[in-house]
């Protein structure tokens, strides 16, 4: 049997990392909260808390509202 480009990346890295991409999320809520709050946009800091409680049920909502949010950060410094 011919080993594959995932064998041998198995055989590098080891077993896969047990990456959570929605905790990472939830963290990243959290943390663009506290720098909210810390600046004092208190209306922007109880939104992105919200989106910290539903993310864990549902990932995709919460991913679109950070996607969003990005591109309304982006859209504010560019123009």
């Amino acid at each position: 049997m011919i080993p594959t480009p995932k064998d041998a990346a198995k055989v590098l890295v080891g077993k896969p990392l047990k990456f959570h991409k929605n905790r990472l999320n939830v963290a990243s809520f959290v943390l663009q909260a506290a720098l909210a709050l810390r600046n004092g946009n208190h209306k922007r800091a109880f939104l992105l808390l919200g989106a910290a409680s539903v993310a864990p049920k549902h990932p995709a909502a919460s991913w679109l509202l950070q996607g969003a949010l990005t591109a309304d950060d982006i859209r504010r410094k560019l123009f």
